[in-house]
């Protein structure tokens, strides 16, 4: 079973309640985005981003209290993308092949680092973010259950502790090859795109573990 996500750490931004909050934030956030995807993180400051988003600087600290915090609730917001994304590449009708299923939610998550500039540029290029290792680490354990659940049910794969693990570790290891792949490639480098295909193929869907 998938765990549901745990709460931001201290300092990351929730939706506020209000709509005029609410609006102010979104467009704070839509405006680093912008940045982030024409400029290095360190060439990015506040008064940028509030300029860019036609706030203040002040309405900018009432909601965020540096830049840091701006990069640590994005690179949240993204992570929870990588979960609704994957959850639609495994929801309708599935292929017989659990190959053509694997290929098809790497092709998903391919997709959105190659339409997400400001994401490559904050991952590759921006601070480390400690406050969001639990977060990643979570949100990697759903993306893992998901597609284990719908291995286990749908291609007989089996539901046992080893299996699991191993799905775990290929989800993890999937997400620390794209971002070699997508380092200086905008694209994606081919050479290692095929590669994580290959590791899936030979690895994950190699067939059953051995028994507990």
């Amino acid at each position: 079973m998938s765990e549901s996500a745990p709460p931001l750490p201290t300092g990351v931004l929730r939706e506020p309640q209000q709509e005029r909050s609410r609006e102010k934030v979104t467009r704070i956030l839509a405006a680093a985005t912008r940045l982030l995807a024409e400029r290095p993180y360190e060439e990015i400051g506040t008064k940028l981003i509030a300029a860019e988003a036609g706030v203040s600087i002040g309405v900018l600290y009432r909601f965020f209290p540096d830049k840091l915090a701006i990069a640590t609730t994005l690179m949240a917001h993204w992570i929870d993308d990588f979960t609704a994304l994957t959850t639609t590449a495994l929801a309708g009708p599935l292929p017989a092949d659990a190959r053509e299923l694997t290929a098809r939610v790497l092709d998903a998550h391919v997709h959105f680092r190659r339409e997400q500039p400001a994401y490559r540029s904050l991952s590759h290029d921006g601070p480390p973010l400690p406050a969001l290792r639990g977060y990643d680490e979570a949100g990697e354990r759903r993306l893992a259950g998901a597609i284990r659940t719908v291995l286990v049910r749908h291609y007989g794969y089996p539901d046992t502790p080893a299996f699991a693990l191993r799905t775990e570790l290929a989800v993890s290891t999937t997400g620390r090859l794209l971002g070699t792949a997508f380092r200086s490639d905008p694209q994606g480098d081919p050479a290692v795109l095929a590669e994580i295909r290959r590791m899936l193929d030979g690895w994950l869907l190699a067939g059953p573990p051995a028994a507990d």
